[in-house]
């Protein structure tokens, strides 16, 4: 086996790796929606409001801090979580 053909069987096996990591990540992301929308159905319970800046805030500033402890841009980590954050919004205001 060359090295090329090594670097072929590598580059399949971490591909195959990333495809479950994204699996993952995909899973994760709804489990959040879906206790999102547990959270807005409770908030409307108990007369609250759907919106709660502070409570996001704090919520990108910790993944913003996790991303700087594993090495990552926290900036692009902050920009995901607000992405995240806004799926999570949308599906609080759904009522079910």
């Amino acid at each position: 086996m060359t090295a090329r053909d090594d670097a072929v069987e590598e580059l399949g096996r971490i591909r195959a790796e990333i495809e479950a990591i994204d699996a993952t990540l995909v899973a994760t992301v709804a489990r959040r929606v879906a206790l999102a929308r547990r959270v807005g159905a409770l908030k409307r319970v108990a007369e609250l409001p759907t919106l709660d800046p502070p409570r996001e805030a704090a919520v990108v500033r910790r993944a913003g801090a996790l991303a700087r402890e594993a090495g990552l841009d926290d900036e692009d980590i902050r920009y995901v979580f607000w992405q995240i954050i806004g799926m999570s919004r949308r599906a609080q205001l759904e009522e079910r």
